[in-house]
């Protein structure tokens, strides 16, 4: 049976499943810094509300945490919605810096964050696409109960 549990779950869907999870607590953290240290962030002044973006980062922490683990019990959900997801977190993070750049150098790395998104969503998107990365997610669906309906 684990020879069947190795080809079900391939590597690179294993390696996605973790950069998903390792960003989702990377903002869980990173949430967890600007509520504790808000008032030295503005001290500093930095050119965003410190709390503004660690209610943000709490949020796409927890939707990424929900996605990395959709992905990690194959849900046919956490496959389809990947993408979306990703390329939405791409552009939140491409659209912040537009915002609160205000030094040349912040505003020099927009153009680079943007390309950068936009490679790293369309190599996920083929990753997604892989023959056996779809195996592995129809697999688990064919495995329900007979009178169950798969997501």
């Amino acid at each position: 049976m684990s020879g069947v549990s190795r080809h079900l779950r391939p590597w690179s869907l294993l390696i996605l499943t973790l950069v998903v999870l390792l960003i989702g607590v990377y903002n869980a953290l990173l949430a967890l810094d600007h509520v504790r240290h808000a008032d030295d962030y503005r001290a500093l002044g930095v050119s965003y509300p410190p709390l503004l973006r660690a209610g943000l980062a709490l949020v796409w922490s927890a939707v990424l945490l929900a996605a990395g683990a959709g992905l990690w019990s194959r849900r046919r959900w956490a496959r389809r919605w990947l993408v979306a997801i990703l390329s939405n977190y791409g552009a939140f993070g491409v659209l912040w810096l537009i915002v609160f750049a205000r030094s040349d150098f912040a505003r020099g790395r927009i153009a680079f964050q943007a390309v950068v998104t936009a490679l790293l969503v369309g190599l996920v998107a083929w990753i997604m696409r892989w023959s056996r990365v779809r195996a592995a997610f129809d697999v688990t669906s064919s495995q329900t109960n007979p009178g169950e309906v798969p997501e």
